[in-house]
């Protein structure tokens, strides 16, 4: 069994496919090296595009991923070539999103060969015309997936209502061996930042609570950073892209993390993280990790931000008392308990 991810950047999708490998012993395969900073020690890879390479069609694709997510920047491009290049790779795979999936599904078609995919987020739902191609390649790829693996109920609940059936497998995390006795009054927030993610709620919430919004994780677009900055920037500290270990201490010092969505059916790789540190979390009811929180007892759900500044200045002053339960949750979703989930469903798909 092989895993294959398209883009090698610093978000949760990557991540995920990384420490899946690390944990199964899985070769990965990596379409494009988009200037992500995971360690790959221990990890069996190969990267079809290493970083500055560039493909003979990559302007044509961008334009194309532009018409889609213009504020994810050009980082996100959608490489066809590589896609199309990857199939000559032999194996039963495991495809992280739909887009990688082509290439599973275009050797099903070539080979009769079976695949499995690990969607993110679905495009079904979506209205429009310009999604009229993307959602037809999105339906073709799961309906040919011999497995589909998605990373919440409300995802699965979803592809239910399109007659596509799939495995829920939350994103996974390293919980801590032990919980730090003090905290900073931190308010952290972590993500990949781009204008679909609304950063100005951040810095609107930044101005009202009773601690210091940190805002760590890369920007897709510098323009949108230095627009940010300019309104919020004596609000909030942005670390920008950020290694591990300085996350690492972020999560070990901070109080609280806030998190919102806009119907974002994933659960947000940082929410999980957060809680592996026994950091409570508040989310809003948009973001899929709402279903991992008990409320009032491991973190908050909330309407909107006016009703997350409450809720995080009393997780300020309380936090300890929702540390442990925060904790106790992330030990259900380690890395471990997500590659042995995946490998039992998988190893007796394509009995590997």
């Amino acid at each position: 069994m092989q895993i294959a991810v398209r883009l090698l950047w610093n978000s949760a999708v990557p991540k995920m496919a990384i420490e899946e490998a690390r944990n199964t012993n899985w070769k990965l395969i990596i379409y494009r090296d988009a200037g992500g900073n995971y360690k790959l020690d221990g990890v069996n890879y190969v990267i079809l595009r290493k970083r500055g390479e560039k493909g003979f069609f990559t302007p044509l694709f961008s334009f194309i991923t532009s018409i889609y997510a213009k504020h994810r920047g050009k980082e996100a491009t959608v490489d066809l070539d590589l896609i199309l290049r990857a199939t000559k790779i032999r194996g039963p795979t495991l495809y992280h999103d739909q887009f990688a999936g082509i290439t599973g599904y275009v050797r099903k078609l070539c080979y009769g060969e079976d695949y499995a995919v690990y969607l993110h987020e679905t495009s079904l739902p979506l209205r429009g015309v310009k999604y009229f191609l993307p959602k037809k390649i999105e339906e073709k790829v799961l309906r040919n997936a011999k497995v589909i693996f998605t990373n919440s109920m409300w995802n699965k609940k979803t592809l239910e209502e399109y007659g596509i059936k799939s495995e829920v497998i939350y994103p996974g995390c390293y919980p801590v061996s032990k919980l730090p006795e003090s905290r900073e009054r931190i308010v952290l927030a972590v993500s990949t930042w781009d204008s679909g993610r609304k950063p100005e709620i951040y810095g609107e919430i930044a101005k009202r609570i009773k601690g210091k919004m940190v805002m760590a994780g890369s920007w897709a677009r510098e323009d949108t950073l230095k627009e940010f900055l300019r309104k919020y920037g004596n609000y909030v500290t942005v670390t920008g892209k950020i290694s591990e270990e300085k996350l690492a201490e972020l999560y070990s010092k901070a109080s609280v993390l806030v998190r919102f969505g806009f119907n974002e059916r994933g659960p947000g790789l940082g929410v999980i993280e957060a809680m592996a540190y026994g950091v409570p979390v508040i989310v809003n009811e948009s973001l899929g990790s709402k279903e991992l929180i008990k409320q009032g007892e491991n973190g908050f759900v909330v309407r909107d931000w006016e009703e997350a500044i409450d809720r995080i200045n009393e997780t300020l002053e309380n936090w300890h008392k929702m540390s442990v339960n925060a904790w106790n949750t992330a030990k259900e979703l380690s890395w471990g308990n997500h590659a042995e989930k995946l490998k039992e469903i998988l190893c007796q798909t394509f009995e590997c």
